[in-house]
């Protein structure tokens, strides 16, 4: 009975994140408590979009990530919880064979709140007391080193990021975390829920090494839906792309991805100019965002977003919090 009683406290507090009414439901049982965690994935395209002699952009993609791991304490954390927070940030590789390409330690690039058994020492941790080996502070360091260390190898080593495959296989349980194990106690139920978001940095030209078979968007590809679209002399790009399934990207078949929710960042438009006038019409960027909103919604992605690359940290920053639904602390 007294190991009853002890297992039975440990699955309540682990409920004490003051879940808002809107994640109370009532039932004739008892009520269902819920909570919920973030689980972020950061995926970066690492082709020669991360050379910036040849595609400059205002924020580099170790900018991108600093917005995240500057945000995690308190923004993130404390978004609607208190305590107990069970939250994950792991920078993720669409091309799985560059971590031993690049040497990657990835136990660097993972920070996990749920790892603590008490939230004694889930505050130390992000605290820096001197009482924990570890702290938050010392791990977003060595997350920022490894990841700009990575990403000044791509630089001079990039290869084209097959993204097609990425969210057809390495979209997998792993990643896209399901909620936990119901724990029942008296009338009520309590459960802890995540929210899956994978923040894709890409120019969103889509060139692996495999064309023609409706899992690349490259440059070519690109230029071929202008032509045609213009010989047809259509007003409406999307209606035209309807009619022509030739041009769209094959939907993925991934049941994981309908508990995604995909923050694509740092879009780049090759058709304007060297002073960001354009120069065909319509724009790559137009025809990018329409492209990849035909093929996230006929892959069944849960939610996403399509944003060129920012001109600013500050702006990069509110793209971010706004997509997550959180207000700066």
């Amino acid at each position: 009975m007294y190991k009853f009683c002890i297992i039975i406290f440990v699955a309540l507090i682990s409920f004490k994140c003051r879940p808002s009414q809107k994640n109370i439901k009532e039932g004739l049982t008892g009520n269902v408590l819920s909570v919920t965690h973030f689980n972020i994935l950061f995926a970066q395209d690492m082709s020669n979009r991360v050379n910036p002699q040849r595609y400059q952009r205002p924020l580099n993609d170790v900018d991108i990530l600093s917005i995240f791991t500057s945000n995690l304490y308190p923004t993130i954390l404390r978004f609607k919880r208190t305590e107990y927070q069970q939250d994950k940030l792991t920078i993720d590789f669409i091309n799985k064979g560059l971590i031993n390409q690049y040497g990657v330690n990835t136990d660097k690039l993972f920070i996990d709140f749920g790892r603590f058994s008490n939230q004694n020492e889930r505050i130390s941790y992000i605290m820096g007391r001197d009482s924990v080996r570890g702290t938050l502070k010392n791990d977003i360091d060595e997350m920022r080193m490894e990841f700009s260390r990575v990403n000044n190898l791509a630089v001079g080593q990039n290869t084209g990021s097959d993204i097609w495959s990425y969210f057809n296989q390495g979209i997998d349980e792993r990643r896209v975390l399901l909620p936990e194990k119901t724990v029942k106690y008296q009338r009520n139920s309590y459960v802890n829920n995540y929210r899956n978001i994978l923040i894709l940095v890409t120019d969103g030209y889509i060139e692996a090494g495999i064309y023609n078979k409706g899992v690349d968007l490259s440059q070519k590809s690109i230029n071929q839906f202008r032509n045609a679209f213009l010989a047809s002399r259509e007003q409406d790009m999307q209606l035209f792309l309807e009619k022509h399934k030739q041009f769209q990207i094959k939907p993925v078949n991934n049941e994981y991805l309908s508990n995604l929710e995909i923050l694509v960042m740092e879009l780049y438009d090759r058709s304007l100019s060297s002073g960001g006038a354009a120069t065909k019409h319509p724009t790559d960027m137009e025809i990018i965002k329409l492209l990849w909103t035909n093929w996230l919604q006929q892959s069944k992605v849960k939610r996403f977003e399509l944003h060129p690359y920012a001109s600013s940290k500050d702006e990069a920053e509110k793209i971010v919090l706004h997509f997550l639904g959180i207000p700066k602390v």
